[in-house]
């Protein structure tokens, strides 16, 4: 038979069967007259084991040694199901999260860990009148950058802020509405209420450090949605929790 009949009949390609020969899994069968390899039931029979066992995930590598070798195969069958084992947690751990982001109207983005304060999140998201698309930015890279997708610092500070989510929410949307030529008499009382519910939900020595890349890559995205108003207010609320919280130094 020619490569395309073996091919077929074994349920692969004929670009696969010229892999097995490169890779010496499969003999070379003579040629006819006009060059065209002549395959036997015995190649046909050697390329159904192979598939059977690339089918249980067995690497082409570990095929060539226990291919004519039972006694082999016990140790290579016991990695396998090691594996598998392996592969089905991680499976099935994907699937409880795609549950919860369901059951909880979260997009995919969204942390697994912050499920549960979906209502919370959204409320604020309306609140500053926007998509919620920026805020979901901040969250994927404040989660790159501190290392830990839990994020439990934050968690915390959700469920804090929960208890005083409507006072929440006015601010914020006091700040969303904040003119770009707002005067300090408007701002700074902005700033203080903001401070104040910050430093009441957010334990700062929690925060991991995001490394000075990824404070300059946070700030820079923030800033990029604020106006001048809004800046203004910002600054003002980090360099207070910064006063009010001074970084510890070692001995």
């Amino acid at each position: 038979m020619h490569s395309n009949e073996l091919a077929e009949l074994a349920g692969v390609t004929v670009r696969t069967l010229r892999h097995y020969h490169q890779i010496g899994l499969l003999e070379e069968p003579e040629r006819s007259a006009n060059g065209y390899r002549r395959y036997t039931v015995r190649h046909l029979a050697t390329v159904l084991r192979i598939v059977s066992f690339t089918d249980l995930g067995v690497p082409l590598a570990e095929v060539r040694r226990v291919l004519d070798d039972a006694g082999a195969t016990t140790e290579l069958l016991d990695g396998i199901d090691q594996q598998t084992a392996a592969e089905i947690e991680r499976l099935t751990a994907r699937r409880r999260t795609i549950a919860a982001l369901r059951d909880g109207g979260a997009t995919p983005d969204l942390p697994t860990a912050l499920v549960p304060h979906v209502p919370l999140l959204r409320l604020l998201e309306q609140a500053w009148g926007a998509s919620g698309v920026h805020e979901r930015e901040q969250l994927a890279l404040m989660k790159h950058f501190s290392g830990d997708a839990a994020m439990p610092w934050l968690v915390t500070a959700l469920e804090r802020l929960s208890v005083s989510a409507e006072h929440h929410a006015t601010l914020l949307r006091a700040f969303a509405e904040l003119e770009d030529d707002a005067p300090p008499t408007e701002t700074l009382p902005l700033a203080r209420a903001m401070v104040e519910l910050l430093d009441s939900a957010v334990t700062l020595g929690d925060v991991p450090d995001l490394g000075r890349e990824g404070t300059r890559m946070l700030l820079a995205h923030q800033d990029s949605s604020h106006n001048d108003a809004q800046r203004r207010v910002m600054e003002h609320v980090l360099l207070e929790l910064d006063r009010r919280h001074p970084p510890t130094t070692q001995p």
